[in-house]
């Protein structure tokens, strides 16, 4: 984790950032590590306002706690994403990812998630990986605990190498999720990680019995095909660079419609009302957040 954070902090302010500094050691380091592992849950925001709070450069930030109000926890490393030839190498369609690779990335997955889980919530939880699925060099790693309020981290691989981790580990006012109906979704929109030049939206959530497939219809990308395994799914997809104000103007996270693939075959168009539990009025009414830091 010290490896991570000296590359997130050189890369964020190389013009001022000493050459000799020791950010395993140096106060203003750690007290930047901490704001990014760790929300106050005082400070969280309540379940139905919840929003993306962004990380852009040179600032860090906190993606949305979604259903269950939660401590949450974003981190892009800069530079990792590769942004031109590398982005154009992103499929809409996921390949799946064996062996090694997928061992490898899992396991570093899970060392973030309970990395995070302890400085939140001071205990490690039961992750376990869910979702694992490739996209060109990219490999996405989805764990969560499995547990009725869903503690969960999604981790970005670019050739073995972590390009962004975030999620969210349930607050002490954190309630239920609800069961999910058969033939349909769960999710909370508006996971996104940004840069200077490009940015990046993962999508992760739960579905229904019969549920075997799933497709998204993005703004930036058309349908995305996402990756479902057991009871959850996830996808993501590359999107230009953003910014706090533009992501609170639209709640719905860049994505237009989702549709279910059944295991009969048939297909069941699922409402952004009815993925995320939000209202049709929450839906689009512009919202409120900010960035971690100064």
């Amino acid at each position: 984790m010290n490896d991570i954070l000296d590359h997130a902090l050189r890369g964020l302010d190389p013009a001022v950032t000493p050459a000799d500094l020791d950010t395993s050691t140096d106060p203003k380091a750690r007290a930047l590590l901490a704001r990014v592992v760790a929300t106050d849950p005082a400070e969280a925001p309540a379940p139905a306002t919840s929003r993306p709070r962004l990380l852009t450069a040179g600032r860090l930030a906190a993606v949305g706690a979604g259903v269950a109000a939660g401590i949450a926890a974003a981190l892009l490393l800069p530079g990792v994403f590769g942004g031109g030839s590398a982005m154009a190498a992103w499929t809409a369609t996921p390949h799946t990812v064996s062996g090694g690779r997928a061992t490898d990335a899992q396991e570093k997955c899970l060392d973030h998630a309970q990395d995070a889980a302890k400085r939140t919530t001071g205990r490690e939880l039961g992750f376990r990986p869910v979702v694992t699925e490739g996209r060109g060099p990219w490999t996405l790693v989805y764990v969560n605990d499995d547990s009725s309020h869903l503690a969960e981290i999604s981790c970005l691989f670019r050739d073995g190498d972590v390009a962004a981790v975030g999620g969210t580990t349930p607050g002490p006012g954190a309630q239920p999720l609800p069961p999910v109906p058969a033939g349909s979704a769960r999710a909370a929109l508006g996971s996104v990680v940004s840069s200077s030049e490009e940015s990046v939206r993962i999508v992760t959530g739960r579905v229904g019995a019969g549920v075997v497939g799933l497709e998204l219809f993005t703004e930036a990308k058309g349908n995305v095909t996402a990756t479902v395994t057991g009871s959850y799914f996830a996808a993501w997809w590359p999107d230009a660079p953003t910014t706090e104000e533009r992501e609170n103007a639209s709640p719905r996270g860049g994505v237009k419609s989702v549709t279910a693939i059944l295991q009969d075959g048939s297909r069941h168009s699922i409402s952004l009302e009815e993925l995320t539990g939000r209202t049709s009025a929450q839906l689009n009414t512009p919202a409120t957040g900010g960035s971690a830091g100064d």
